[in-house]
């Protein structure tokens, strides 16, 4: 019992996170994109592993919940 009330707050950090870092992902590489030369470089990079990274704390946020 007392797992189930320690994983609580974490699913919840889970899936904050994972919406930040989906949404501030998304909104750096639109920026960057909008921007008349585009250049690949860290940037795009780093915003990339924000996006990749929050839809993974959702998909497990999601997959815990299901349990």
């Amino acid at each position: 019992m007392e797992e189930s009330n320690n994983r609580t707050p974490k699913n919840k950090y889970d899936l904050i996170i994972g919406i930040f870092g989906t949404l501030f992902g998304t909104f750096r590489l639109y920026q960057h994109l909008q921007a008349a030369p585009v250049e690949w470089n860290y940037r795009i990079l780093l915003s990339i592993s924000f996006i990749g990274y929050g839809i993974f704390l959702l998909y497990r946020y999601f997959q815990n919940n299901k349990q």
